[in-house]
């Protein structure tokens, strides 16, 4: 029965997939067109955290972003087609199928279903106020193009510059190839993607946010709660919208979505450490390894700080909060030990006086000093609004 009824789900998607691809690029069928290619995107992930024992979206999305790596990573290696990763990807559902019917996953957290449709409401207003690409997006919207658009793939083919080192901080376009595929599978310009996508990835912050607060606080309430301070500190805040109008771009997306998903599987492991939460939890890390380096390594020194905490104050978790800091970093120092020789070609790891200066001016909002002693300009932690 419950074959049939994961089965039915993939098979759902598909259709809803179809249906929508007959609507407009524009307006509602837009968002229609998008909204079913990202359920398509996270069904194989969500049948594979399934089969690992969990149905929430936290593990869905760490599943999702975590297998499409490799995928992506073999298309690369071969120097095929953008198509190649995605029917590896369509892979894990079929081989995940079968595991998901006979696992038992956790229910949801309590309170989910109102959490989710404030997270519609959220991308309807923000849906409203976006439509505009640039600054970075600018940036990523290349790397999507060049993915969707090269026949033959590899790393510095979809560089930023054809004659430029790669950025370290997206040399492998993990994120970029996310949105990519659901251009794909969208059936739309990727434009429309880094334009609109953020309108559809709010129901999906303030989820993993929900969540984390509920792995945390142990509290389906102030998990809520939790939900609503994130949403409150980033979406209110200057800019119509704040960072969630940016929500679809790689810096945004690793704060808002897989680092609070990788908390939300991190408590959920030191809790009830299984194996297959700790697979989740080193997809997670993983992910946000390669789509933005260093907020892994914050991450880690907030995880550190608990668990050194939680074994002086009460003396406990000790065992389970190591194991969990394992699954953290060793996939996050594995994708440190492959950036460092990129790090090193790149022109800001050993910059000349020229470099220094071109930086310092681009950056002047954002420093105090002159360009041999600067400091982080303290207004910049009030940017975020009032509220911050």
């Amino acid at each position: 029965m419950t074959l049939a009824l994961n089965g039915l789900l993939a098979l759902g998607a598909l259709v809803e997939l179809g249906l929508a691809r007959l609507l407009p690029e524009t307006g509602g069928g837009l968002y229609l067109r998008l909204a079913a290619a990202t359920i398509v995107f996270l069904v194989p992930g969500k049948l594979a955290a399934r089969a690992l024992g969990w149905r929430s979206t936290s593990a869905t999305l760490a599943a999702s972003v975590g297998l499409f790596a490799p995928a992506l990573a073999v298309a690369m290696a071969l120097h095929r087609s953008f198509t190649l990763a995605l029917v590896l990807y369509a892979l894990v559902a079929p081989l995940a199928l079968p595991f998901a019917a006979r696992a038992r996953p956790r229910r949801p957290a309590s309170g989910t279903v109102w959490v989710a449709l404030s997270g519609i409401v959220l991308g309807w207003l923000l849906w409203a106020v976006s439509g505009v690409v640039a600054g970075d997006g600018l940036f990523h919207l290349g790397r999507m193009r060049k993915l969707l658009e090269f026949p033959h793939l590899s790393l510095h083919r979809v560089n930023e510059f054809a004659d430029g080192s790669l950025h370290p901080g997206y040399a492998f376009p993990l994120w970029h190839g996310v949105l990519a595929a659901i251009a794909r599978l969208a059936g739309v310009d990727p434009s429309s993607v880094v334009a609109h996508e953020s309108a559809l990835l709010a129901p999906i912050a303030l989820l993993v946010a929900h969540e984390a607060g509920v792995a945390v606080f142990r509290s389906a309430w102030l998990g809520a709660a939790a939900a609503a301070v994130q949403a409150t500190f980033f979406a209110l805040a200057p800019g119509h919208g704040g960072s969630y109008v940016s929500l679809a771009l790689p810096a945004t997306a690793s704060r808002q979505l897989l680092a609070v998903a990788t908390i939300a599987l991190f408590f959920g492991f030191v809790d009830e450490p299984r194996r297959g939460t700790g697979l989740l939890l080193a997809l997670a890390a993983m992910s946000l390894a390669f789509v933005h380096p260093t907020y892994v390594l914050f991450l880690l020194v907030l995880l550190g700080g608990f668990v050194v905490a939680r074994m002086l104050a009460a003396r406990r978790d000790l065992a389970a909060g190591t194991k969990g800091l394992a699954l953290v970093a060793l996939p996050a120092a594995g994708v440190v030990a492959w950036l460092l020789p990129i790090v090193r070609q790149t022109v800001s790891f050993e910059p000349g006086s020229d470099e220094r200066t071109r930086a310092c001016t681009h950056y002047a909002s954002w420093i105090a000093g002159s360009c041999t002693h600067y400091r982080l300009d303290a207004a910049v932690l009030v940017r975020g609004g009032a509220i911050a």
